[in-house]
Order: C-alpha cells, then sequence, then structure tokens
C-alpha cells in the first residue's frame, strides 16, 4: 500500500491499543515501580556504600540470593550453619550465573565469624524465630561498625528479630523471592527502628540488583504472604463448599493466574505450609476455615512435589488430580453433599479474599500506598500483569459486585471498598 496509507494506519491501531484497559493496567504498573522508591523521609538521606555481602545460608534461597549479589557486581562470601550443605552450594551458584556477565567473586568460608568485615550481613536460614534469633545475635557481635543486618524472612516479626540485636536500628528486612536470581520482587521490610539510612541503602541495593522494590511495614507475612494467605485460606475454604483443587486452579488460570494455588503449594511444599499454618494456630493468629486435609495430606507423606504426590500425583513429571485427595476432601466434608461452583464462583470468591486483604494491608499501613501492592501481587505472586494489580482491577469492577461476594464470604473484618472509587489507587 502507499507509504502515507501504512502510517495512517499504524496510527489507527497505535491509538486503538492506547485506549484498551490493558494499556490502562500496563502503563498503572510503569509508573507503580517509580513510586515506590519514593518513602516520605528519606529525600535527603544518602545511602552507605555496600562493597561486600555476607551470607549465612547456603540452600536454594541462600545461593539464590548470592546469585543475585554476583550478577549485581557485589563480592559475596557464604557460609551455613550447617558446613555440609557449602559442598553443593558453589556448583548451584554457578549454575545459576551461567549467563551472567562479569559476575563478581564468590568466596565460600566455613565460619560465621569469617564474615564480619562485609558491610552488610544477611540471613537466610530455616524460617524459625528461635534459630533466626540466635543468628542475628551472632550476627551482631562479630559484625563492624555501620554494618547492615538483614534478614530473609517472608513471614517472622523483624521487630522481634532486631531486638536480638544490639542494634536495631541497623535491622532491615529484605525479603527476597524464589528463585531468587530470577524474581524481580523484593519485599524491603521496614522495622520500627530501622534507621533513615539503612532503609535508604536497601532501596539503593535493590535498585543495583535491578528488582521492584517495595518498602512494606512489619505484621504476619508483611504485604505479599499476608495477602496470599487469605487467598489461600478461601480457596480451601472452597473445597469445602464443592470444589476440587483442579477446578480451583483451572479457574482462576484461566483468569490469568500463571499458577493455581493448589499447584503453587505443592511446587513449594505442603510441609512449609503446614508449619506455618501450625505457628499461626499456636499463635491464635490463624483466622482462615479449619480445613484439615493440609494436614492430612502432610501426615502421608504426600509434600508435593519433592515427594512426587501432595494436592496432586505427579507420574513422569505430569500432574493429575489424585483419588485419594478427593476422599480427603470428602472426608473433611463430613457428608455435606457438595455444591457446584461455577468457575466465574470460583474466580470471584478468591479474587475478594485478596482484594479485602489487600485493603486491610492499605488501612494498616503496612503498604504506602494501593499501587505497592499491585506491584507486589503481580512481581511475586502471579497476578497478571495485563490487569495492573488486584486493587487496580478491582477499582474498575462493579463495587456492589464486589461487596456482595465480601458479604457471601464473610471475612473476619471487611476492608473499605472507598478506597476503591476515591481515586487513591493510580499513582
Amino acid at each position: 500500500m502507499p507509504f502515507d496509507t501504512a502510517l495512517d494506519n499504524a496510527r489507527a491501531a497505535f491509538v486503538a491499543l492506547r485506549d484498551t484497559d490493558e494499556s490502562a493496567a500496563l502503563c498503572h504498573l510503569f509508573f507503580a515501580e517509580r513510586q515506590a522508591a519514593q518513602v516520605a523521609g528519606l529525600e535527603r538521606v544518602s545511602p552507605r556504600s555496600i562493597q561486600s555481602v555476607g551470607i549465612v545460608g547456603a540452600g536454594t534461597m541462600g545461593s539464590g540470593i548470592a546469585a543475585a549479589f554476583l550478577a549485581a557486581g557485589i563480592p559475596v562470601r557464604l557460609t551455613d550453619l550447617q558446613p555440609e550443605a557449602l559442598d553443593a552450594a558453589r556448583e548451584r551458584i554457578a549454575g545459576f550465573l551461567a549467563k551472567a556477565r562479569d559476575p563478581a567473586s564468590l568466596t565460600i568460608v566455613g565460619a560465621v565469624e569469617d564474615l564480619a568485615d562485609c558491610d552488610l550481613l544477611l540471613e537466610a536460614v530455616f524460617e524459625d524465630m528461635a534459630v533466626k534469633s540466635e543468628l542475628m545475635a551472632r550476627l551482631d557481635r562479630i559484625a563492624k561498625p555501620g554494618t547492615i543486618l538483614a534478614s530473609n524472612t517472608s513471614y517472622l516479626n523483624l521487630d522481634k528479630l532486631a531486638t536480638a540485636t544490639s542494634r536495631p536500628e541497623a535491622v532491615v528486612g529484605l525479603h527476597f523471592f524464589a528463585p531468587a536470581h530470577v524474581m524481580k520482587l523484593l519485599e524491603i521490610v521496614r522495622g520500627a527502628e530501622t534507621s533513615p539510612v539503612v532503609l535508604k541503602t536497601a532501596l539503593a541495593l535493590g535498585r543495583r540488583l535491578r528488582k521492584v522494590s517495595v518498602v512494606a511495614g512489619v505484621c504476619e507475612g508483611f504485604i505479599g504472604n499476608r495477602i496470599y494467605n487469605a487467598y489461600r485460606a478461601e480457596c480451601e475454604a472452597m473445597l469445602m463448599d464443592g470444589a476440587l483443587p483442579q477446578e480451583v486452579d483451572r479457574a482462576l488460570e484461566t483468569f490469568g493466574f500463571a499458577m493455581g494455588p493448589f499447584a503453587v503449594s505443592d511446587m513449594s511444599g505442603l510441609d512449609i505450609a503446614w508449619a506455618n499454618r501450625k505457628r499461626r494456630h499456636a499463635a491464635g493468629e490463624y483466622k482462615g476455615q479449619d480445613v484439615p486435609v493440609l494436614e492430612w495430606l502432610v501426615e502421608a507423606g504426600r509434600l508435593g512435589q519433592k515427594t512426587g504426590a501432595g494436592w496432586y500425583d505427579y507420574v513422569e513429571g505430569n500432574r493429575r488430580p489424585g483419588a485419594i485427595v478427593q476422599t480427603l476432601i470428602e472426608r473433611a466434608r463430613e457428608g455435606k453433599a457438595p455444591n457446584t461452583l461455577s468457575e466465574e464462583n470460583i474466580q470471584r470468591r478468591a479474587l475478594s479474599a485478596i482484594i479485602n486483604e489487600a485493603l486491610l494491608v492499605l488501612e494498616d499501613g503496612i503498604a504506602q500506598r494501593a499501587s505497592d501492592i499491585d506491584l507486589v501481587l503481580v512481581n511475586g505472586y502471579g497476578f497478571p500483569r495485563h490487569l495492573g494489580g488486584p486493587l487496580f482491577w478491582a477499582s474498575r469492577q462493579p463495587l456492589e459486585q464486589i461487596r456482595s461476594t465480601l458479604a457471601e464470604i464473610m471475612p473476619v473484618r471487611p476492608g473499605n471498598l472507598s478506597h476503591l472509587s476515591n481515586g487513591s489507587i493510580v499513582p
């Protein structure tokens, strides 16, 4: 066709695309990433120089974190509380860095004390308060003045960890997401006494690591895991109402999630989810419906992909519904006749649980702004990017529909839906 006609066609196509919901969602996330780095009170604060990082924890997560720093040109010293774990760490990290250009040097050391001269010390050990507190106290004793003490905890109270040290102002949470050398999200957890310079340094580190960094306050699970737990609890509640794991997963994958919640649970390990739930039960913090199926699966040794069976059976790498899982669900229902939950109903209930908890996170001041929550769910939990995040998406839905679904699933504490209509979602 004539060149001028082709230009006109290109312009028309561009204008049509620019005005779509997908374009609005992606523009929202573009500006949200830039605003996330703007934290009140840090405008005139200069970050410290971080020239070396010491990491305790040489498992998959610790190795991934080490690879992320190395790929960014920051030398790492790595050790582990279990020396035998170091044997495989070097090879694992080399595999993670296979495509990295000019990574910094990795030094494997035999003791925590060998990390004493590093500018930042980070613990990435088992998610247990006693273990992490003891290690934080040990790091505090060896660290030079000005060292930042960081924890990779994904659930535990950072302020309590900070009390194990003599310098709580130097403690910050750096919650990486697995695989840490790939996933873009970094939750930077600000404790009650975290100093402005430490927080500013953590944000600068996030930029060097090319992460999407979001500042979170202290609560159970911070931003992402707190919301994800509410979502997962509602999905398990739907099992009691008539749905099967594969039906819930299929509905949410159809909506746009990369994986459904039960497939994700199998990938991360059911024993981890059950250990966290037991801890929350013991502390009186678990507010979901009591669904015993997860406990029964763990007792049966069905821990997910790593044992070849969890919510699903895994045969030669293929995921299949497990007959025993349906049997356990029927047992948990105690003979109640199951309802039929439509795909739309499953989506409405799961998304409403996400939205409600996200609003509570905002109201509790755990997140600075609504767009920060959208960044966390998109970059860390597989919420569809083209929908802009849960609060952006919800702000474009009929509020009455969301309100009626929340009334149906009866949240313990309803969030304030006015946040979705007052313009606070768009940065």
